[in-house]
């Protein structure tokens, strides 16, 4: 079946913002609705879960991955199979395993959930050179019974991003769960971010962002990451939520971490003046990478509006001066992305980044995780708009949000990959080496004519499924 599609809102538009919208919507005379079974879906993405489930109770990046190993070191391939498993199949990288624990909390997988966060509780507080922390990946040991975690493919990285999302996880475990177990752990890595992180200074002396951690490569204090300060910052808005909703019992937690009301409130101000005033791009509205050794990195970066809207949210962006319209518009604009399948139907999805920003090595990819943020995105700013009484808005972008849903959808479905998703919409060879950006991250490689299943993009699709779920805020809705 084919789908129409949504008028997006033209760059070249010079009515008010209200008047876009209205003529856009004027253009589609539909209700866009979810065109496949929701349900069916999450449990197909249930047995995903179990089927990236090692007998530790860790859960495996990716599946169906390459046994061939490219090694910068003898610039060769090599060879690398884990019994019957690919070079990345024990593999289980940090950020993938908070998501992956967010989706057994939300398909009622409590117990595995709980295994692996009380993992990283025990692991943050192991002495690591000085300084406690949570490396960037682990291996997956097929041990049937696990007491501790084993250094993975990244080395001794240890970046606040990664480290954060556990935090989310943990946060996501008091909001399903409704009770407050890791909530000294949280906090204890909250702490950790604001006296072993560097934080950027501004010409006036004041404070911003903090850098992004520790490990191998270049000076991570002197670098400052956009994706990694927007998860900062949800953090710190989430436990100013609880706070606030909490009895004296829990806010005593929060005292004798010397974590106060006006200290979140008071770190939500310079970090979000760091993502106002250092990393949005106003030219192009919308956000940069970040700050590095040579200065501010004007690489254009999806996930600053993607995480920005669910985890900043609509409101900081408004009280900033940030018209969110024109931030979508800028957003489809920049970082669109389009795959034909061979049936002939387009699918419509977003990149990490504009053609430029990838050195035009490659062309454009329909990144199935950036996609699905951005759905969660339109997703809460049509709840924004709702409460707002803008109803016209409301749902407009909650028709978006739908429309690119069906398409994620559409994808696994063809290609029968059953509710789970790749990385990115490119079938490689078993040797190839694609980049996402023009110097970094390569994208996974699968085996010979078979997609390699992602853990962040399935799991990123689940939460549209369950009501367009975020992740990155204290309220349900």
């Amino acid at each position: 079946m084919m789908f129409l599609c949504c008028h997006l809102l033209t760059s070249g538009c010079t009515a008010t913002k209200s008047h876009c919208i209205k003529s856009s919507l004027k253009n589609v005379p539909y209700k866009e609705k979810i065109s496949y079974d929701s349900k069916k879906v999450k449990k197909d993405i249930e047995k995903y879960l179990q089927a990236c489930t090692a007998p530790s109770g860790l859960l495996r990046s990716f599946t169906s991955t390459s046994p061939y190993f490219f090694s910068t070191d003898s610039g060769k391939f090599h060879k690398v199979v884990y019994g019957k498993m690919g070079y990345l199949e024990e593999q289980a990288y940090t950020y993938d395993l908070a998501l992956g624990t967010i989706g057994l909390l939300l398909v009622g997988k409590k117990e595995q959930a709980e295994k692996i966060l009380d993992l990283f509780e025990s692991e943050f507080y192991k002495d690591k050179n000085g300084i406690n922390g949570i490396f960037n990946s682990y291996i997956v040991t097929n041990e049937v019974y696990i007491d501790e975690l084993k250094l993975g493919a990244d080395g001794d990285r240890i970046h606040a991003g990664p480290t954060l999302w556990v935090v989310l996880a943990a946060l996501n475990h008091m909001k399903i769960v409704r009770n407050t177990r890791y909530l000294e752990f949280i906090l204890d890595i909250v702490d950790w971010c604001r006296t072993e992180l560097t934080y950027y200074k501004f010409p006036d002396g004041e404070r911003g962002a903090v850098s992004m951690g520790f490990g191998w490569g270049p000076d991570w204090s002197k670098i400052f990451s956009t994706e990694h300060n927007v998860d900062y910052f949800a953090v710190l808005r989430m436990l100013r939520d609880i706070y606030d909703e909490s009895n004296e019992e829990v806010r005593n937690i929060f005292r004798e971490k010397t974590i106060t009301k006006e200290w979140l409130e008071d770190e939500m101000e310079h970090v979000g003046r760091w993502i106002s005033e250092v990393v949005f791009d106003k030219e192009f509205y919308c956000f940069i990478a970040g700050v590095n050794e040579n200065g501010v990195d004007r690489l254009k970066v999806l996930d600053g509006t993607s995480w920005g809207i669910g985890g900043v949210g609509p409101e900081n962006f408004e009280k900033w001066g940030i018209d969110l319209d024109k931030l979508i518009e800028s957003t489809e604009k920049n970082f669109r992305a389009t795959y034909k399948m061979e049936d002939g139907r387009e699918l419509t999805g977003f990149d990490f980044t504009d053609f430029e920003g990838t050195g035009y090595s490659r062309k454009e990819l329909f990144w199935f995780e950036g996609t699905g943020q951005m759905i969660i995105a339109f997703g809460e700013l049509s709840h924004y708009f709702s409460k707002k009484g803008d109803l016209e808005r409301a749902s407009y972008y909650k028709d978006k949000a739908i429309k690119y849903s069906n398409d994620m959808n559409a994808f696994t479905e063809y290609y029968g990959l059953k509710g789970a998703l790749p990385y990115m919409a490119i079938l490689m060879k078993e040797k190839e080496i694609i980049k996402t950006l023009k110097y970094e991250w390569e994208i996974p490689r699968g085996r010979t004519d078979c997609w390699v299943g992602s853990l962040s993009s399935t799991m990123w699709f689940l939460y549209c499924t369950q009501d367009f779920y975020n992740t990155m805020k204290w309220k349900f809705n």
